[in-house]
């Protein structure tokens, strides 16, 4: 039988969170894996076998080279569940939220220029990208995004019981947990100090079937403010640019803060985050560095997007880091995401596509799309924007027939990807769009 925490207990962690770390607490994570491990006693531990199992298949994949020429895409769906409306927050700020992670997780984001130079060896591309589904659990299309109005306590939505995740409890139910991200957009405790949670897999394969945490809630929960980097009246305009989801999302694939969360005796499990003694607080302190490391002492990694420093500071994962969520959609995760093989994400300049080039970038409308391909071969190409929706497209050109007008003229400021292929082999650019 499950151990239930008493009222106090939970009281406790509430005022904990809420009120003496109310500015430095972006992360609840950890705080709600320790309630979890005490109700069910064995959950961290098996969260760590996961993580164990994960590292070990990501050691593999790194000699195969096709293990790394795959793109996963994960199947997503928001579940907006408000009390008034400003919480209701438009479709218009989801799909910006899923930009910003197709951004991030394809390393696109413009910020990666502010990448130190001692860590940009290792910043990596995670091959990752986002879609909200287009069917629902019962096959009916869908945008994926659903709107619920909800009824959560006093201090608004519990982490430590996740109500938000149930109708039964005020929220809204996930749709299968194993076919989707299921993403709760809400009011988490009134705003104070827990900007979101994820629970990370836990069903290690070393483990009895259905011993892991109650599948109806996996997922990402987000306080309503921090979502998308358009909404109307984020929690901090200065820094409102979607980090939170990535941070999230990362703890949902597997990986840890970057601090282990514990001083410089704790680690993260991971050989290229160095080692650092606490979260850093809403900060973009390149001086510091917190614990010594060895052979060489790096500075503290403030742009790994599992710290806690604030949207402007964050702009990467480390390859490490990238192996270990790859590892999760190929094992505890893998019913979520649709899997695209020979990407060609290192590409080889003798191969059959030998180049692929799109001018002028940024562009206000107009877009060159110029193509090489080894002579008698054919190509085709797509254009996609940040939330996955084909906009463009041809198929079977001949290799002579090398340049396209790419008109995008009916587009919005943005990130738009143009994908092309030739055989088993593929190339993506980046296009920005800038009014």
């Amino acid at each position: 039988m499950k151990k239930i925490l008493s009222a106090a207990t939970v009281l406790f962690l509430f005022i904990s969170i809420s009120f003496s770390q109310v500015i430095q607490k972006r992360c609840g994570t950890f705080d709600v894996m320790k309630v979890r491990d005490q109700q069910e006693p064995g959950y961290l531990q098996r969260v760590n076998a996961c993580f164990n199992n994960a590292k070990a298949v990501a050691d593999l994949n790194r000699s195969n080279r096709s293990a790394w020429d795959t793109i996963y895409r994960v199947r997503c769906v928001f579940h907006i569940v408000y009390t008034n409306a400003e919480e209701n927050i438009p479709d218009s700020v989801i799909y910006s939220q899923i930009e910003v992670l197709n951004e991030d997780y394809r390393r696109l984001n413009a910020d990666t220029v502010k990448t130190r130079a001692i860590f940009k060896d290792i910043a990596a591309d995670a091959g990752i990208e986002f879609y909200l589904a287009t069917t629902d659990p019962n096959g009916q299309p869908t945008n994926g995004i659903t709107h619920t109005l909800g009824t959560p306590g006093f201090l608004g939505f519990n982490p430590f019981t996740d109500d938000m995740k149930s109708t039964a409890t005020g929220g809204e139910d996930a749709w299968p947990t194993d076919r989707y991200l299921n993403i709760w957009v809400c009011n988490v405790l009134n705003g104070l100090g827990v900007l979101g949670y994820a629970f990370p897999p836990d069903n290690a394969p070393n483990w009895p079937a259905n011993s892991g945490t109650d599948s109806a809630k996996q997922g990402v929960v987000l306080h309503y403010p921090v979502v998308g980097r358009n909404f109307s009246a984020p929690i901090d305009p200065t820094v409102a640019q979607g980090k939170s989801a990535v941070h999230e999302i990362g703890h949902y694939l597997g990986l840890r803060h970057i601090w282990g969360d514990g001083d410089c005796t704790e680690d993260d499990g991971i050989s290229d985050t160095p080692l650092s003694d606490a979260a850093h607080q809403q900060t973009c302190d390149t001086s510091s560095n917190t614990c010594p490391d060895s052979p060489l002492d790096f500075p503290d990694m403030i742009e790994n997007y599992m710290d806690y420093s604030d949207d402007r500071c964050l702009n990467m994962f480390t390859e490490e880091q990238v192996g270990i969520m790859r590892a999760m959609l190929q094992t505890s995760r893998a019913g979520i995401a649709t899997v695209v093989t020979a990407t060609g994400i290192k590409n080889n300049p003798y191969d059959i596509l030998q180049n692929v080039s799109v001018f002028p970038n940024p562009s206000k409308d107009m877009v060159t799309l110029n193509v090489q391909v080894k002579s008698g071969t054919h190509y085709s190409y797509e254009v996609f924007n940040a939330i996955g929706e084909k906009l463009l497209g041809e198929i079977n050109i001949q290799a002579s027939d090398n340049h396209h007008q790419l008109d995008l003229a009916a587009q919005p400021s943005g990130i738009y990807l143009v994908k092309v292929t030739s055989g088993e082999l593929t190339v993506v650019k980046k296009v920005q769009l800038i009014r």
